[in-house]
């Protein structure tokens, strides 16, 4: 310990009061922090116990002034950047897949990797992601918790399907649209003891699941009701786009005015397409597989039914379709565009009526 207070004491004075960049390695139990110092490229290194304020007292007591702080987006969430822009500092978190990688193998250890993530900040070459309020993100846990029961509900009804086509029992007829009197029908059936214990753990599986996304809907309508009333409400308003669908992209979304073009939001969402383009060959554009997962589906889902009920949806669709003949390309333009347009009736008060929402009149 001794030694340590010795190195940093030495590295504080050979800087002479010039702004340092502290990178972070951050674990659950454990952060090895970097200082670095750009003009000289001086580096000092430590590890300490995880916590949130020790590490911003530790901070504070360098005496040394601190341009940022950075650290690397993962398990250990948003609490620790929370926790450090109270105490006054200013820090980045950055996701993984905006760090620059090298092509060749190179040694790589939790020091190294905070003296990069500290070295890369100092140059301008990491663009931080945005960070929740608690409330935010305990909203969209509350939505991504209600998706994942949605998905495992999908998932025990193929299971019970398939449980009875591999018994040879017939299914009853309302299992097709899995309508109330399903859990009824199955426990009716007449079947050996032993299937009979398997598919009744099956059923129980799903009453409990159908039970909680009911509970998960109805916090979420009262969650949206209390942060996101005006913003549902326009959503909500264009054809296609219902409940789940406008949940999701303000959870996801959360802080839609730090958008400041249409760009900036179909890249974050993944709906962007990335021109590559070689020699004299023609520029193609790819999508590439990045950005909010969840939420690209559900908006290509919205698309669809967007699609079908506005003639300004299906003359895009047609438009694309037109081009390549490929269906899946063109209901991505259609998502690309519903997500421009719903981004922009989050952040601007619209002149027009709800209905003239509807059609298509923020469309841009």
């Amino acid at each position: 310990m001794v030694k340590k207070a010795t190195r940093i004491a030495r590295f504080i004075a050979a800087v002479e009061n010039r702004p340092v960049f502290v990178g972070l390695d951050v674990h659950k139990k454990t952060y090895s922090v970097a200082i670095f110092e750009p003009q000289d490229g001086l580096v000092e290194t430590w590890t300490c116990p995880a916590g949130e304020d020790a590490l911003a007292a530790q901070l504070a007591g360098l005496g040394c002034p601190i341009e940022h702080v950075v650290y690397e987006s993962g398990p250990t969430g948003f609490a620790l950047a929370r926790a450090l822009e109270r105490a006054g500092f200013a820090v980045s978190v950055i996701a993984a897949s905006r760090i620059p990688r090298g092509y060749a193998a190179s040694a790589k250890t939790d020091r190294l990797d905070a003296v990069k993530l500290a070295n890369y900040f100092a140059r301008g070459l990491l663009r931080p992601i945005a960070v929740p309020t608690v409330e935010q993100e305990g909203y969209r846990a509350l939505v991504r918790r209600r998706k994942r029961i949605a998905e495992s509900r999908a998932k025990i009804k193929q299971k019970i399907k398939g449980f009875l086509l591999a018994s040879g029992i017939t299914e009853p007829a309302s299992l097709r649209s899995w309508t109330l009197a399903a859990s009824k029908d199955l426990s009716a059936l007449e079947i050996p003891p032993e299937h009979r214990t398997a598919l009744a753990s099956m059923v129980r599986e799903y009453l409990f699941l159908l039970s909680e996304d009911k509970l998960l809907r109805a916090e979420i309508r009262e969650a949206t009701r209390r942060m996101h009333s005006e913003r549902f409400k326009r959503l909500t308003a264009v054809a296609g786009v219902g409940e789940t669908a406008a949940a999701h992209f303000l959870a996801e979304v959360f802080s839609p005015e730090r958008f400041d073009r249409p760009e900036e939001v179909t890249s974050y969402l993944g709906l962007a397409p990335v021109v590559s383009q070689s020699g004299n060959g023609p520029a193609r554009g790819k999508l590439r597989p990045v950005g909010q997962k969840r939420l690209r589906g559900i908006l290509v889902e919205a698309a669809w039914q967007w699609s079908w009920r506005d003639p300004e949806a299906k003359a895009i669709y047609n438009q694309h379709f037109a081009k390549h003949g490929i269906g899946q390309k063109a209901i991505v333009a259609v998502a690309r565009k519903l997500a421009i347009k719903l981004w922009r009736l989050t952040v601007e008060t619209p002149s027009a009526s709800a209905e003239g929402a509807a059609r298509g009149a923020w469309s841009g």
